[in-house]
């Protein structure tokens, strides 16, 4: 028989938590962490409603938001595909999955600058004199357009993941920037050189001779978070200050992060993101002789003295991210009949899918102030969610 997309989702949330669960305490009664010290997860937002990340549902009423340099934001700045790192009370399961309160949500872009060059049948643009690749699940804001759209010159905010292994990043997110923000770009160091004061992060070097806030110990396979000059001199960046990449992570007795391998070992010892990974007691769902540079993991576990203890870590295929659901729940705002196409949370869902179910209701419901639940996919450009399933709540 098959599962109804509202019970795949819990299904999905359960065994997200008699993973951790049984990993970390034997098996519970209770909810993932019950009685510990919180939550805590790393990934790109899928949904809203709460907010989604790593398919837990994450209450924002009483969240602090702040961004890269600490500044205060607005839950109503979070976006589809932002990277996010989320601190929470423990996460526990309920009907609707795994679920938390978020504490504090760190919300940081990796590149911000003007484009340069665009290649559309390549999937790819640069900035900063950084590749980077957009594929299904790179979301864009309406104010960008979609990849099409972009011209050399047009200032854009990138929220993304950096690949080691191809000297890139991959979006989850390109949106408009201002002309009043300072370009900057988080990565990974290699070919550090602390006499010419120059490192690289993928194929491109960065002069940190001025700097200011150079870190103690800067080192190769170090993150990096550095402001510079938006215009390369022969070739080169000019970095004017250095801001924290990684901040601290408290222990945490239910964690998840969703990212790329950064750094390898062996299967029990590597890095996700820049974030140290203790696998040597962890479970390999779907094996682990694929585990290398720059592959895509989901790890489960905890936290302890910033490391990752993991109790499962899941290969992610490029298939496994463009399959994926996004979701979000709230009362639509607008409607236009003749595209057939709704805003909900800001954002547009197209009800032009072929396959498009409806439950507890039709199209003729689709009005201003209704509350639904959608799960969809993103456009081929980006730009809105194409709705699989509708739910009226």
């Amino acid at each position: 028989m098959n599962a109804s997309p509202r019970s795949s989702t819990w299904l999905r949330g359960l065994a997200l938590c008699i993973a951790l669960c049984s990993a970390q305490f034997g098996g519970c009664g209770g909810g993932v962490g019950e009685g510990g010290t919180g939550g805590f997860a790393a990934g790109p937002i899928t949904g809203f409603g709460s907010v989604i990340v790593n398919d837990v549902r994450f209450d924002d009423a009483t969240a602090s938001v702040q961004d890269g340099d600490g500044n205060s934001r607005s839950r109503d700045d979070l976006r589809l595909g932002m990277t996010v790192e989320v601190t929470s009370t423990a996460i526990t399961s309920s009907a609707s999955g795994a679920v938390a309160s978020a504490q504090l949500i760190r919300v940081d872009s990796d590149l911000l600058g003007p484009v340069t060059a665009v290649d559309v049948a390549g999937s790819s643009f640069m900035l900063l004199g950084q590749r980077v690749a957009v594929d299904a699940v790179t979301a864009f804001a309406d104010t960008v357009g979609g990849l099409a759209a972009l011209k050399s010159g047009t200032l854009v905010e990138v929220f993304a993941v950096f690949d080691p292994a191809l000297a890139r990043y991959r979006a989850t997110r390109v949106a408009s920037a201002s002309s009043s923000d300072v370009a900057h770009l988080r990565g990974q160091v290699s070919q550090l050189d602390g006499t010419g004061q120059t490192l690289r992060v993928g194929s491109t070097t960065y002069v940190f001779a001025s700097a200011a806030g150079v870190p103690t110990g800067l080192a190769n396979g170090q993150f990096v978070r550095m402001k510079m000059t938006a215009q390369a001199q022969s070739g080169r960046y000019a970095v004017l200050s250095f801001g924290t990449a990684l901040p601290s992570v408290p222990d945490s007795d239910g964690a998840s992060v969703k990212g790329l391998i950064s750094s390898f070992t062996s299967i029990g010892a590597f890095s996700v993101g820049g974030r140290p990974v203790d696998a040597s007691s962890a479970v390999f769902p779907k094996g682990s002789a694929g585990l290398a540079l720059g592959v895509r993991v989901e790890v489960q576990g905890s936290v302890r003295n910033g490391s990752f203890k993991a109790s499962s870590v899941s290969i992610q295929s490029d298939g496994d991210e463009a399959n994926r659901n996004f979701e979000l729940h709230g009362n639509i705002t607008a409607v236009n009949s003749a595209l057939r196409t709704f805003v909900l949370r800001g954002l547009t869902v197209s009800t032009m899918r072929p396959d498009l179910r409806y439950q507890n209701g039709t199209a003729a419901n689709l009005v201003v102030g209704r509350s639904v639940e959608v799960k969809g996919v993103l456009s081929s450009d980006g730009l809105r969610i194409d709705a699989i399933n509708i739910n009226f709540e």
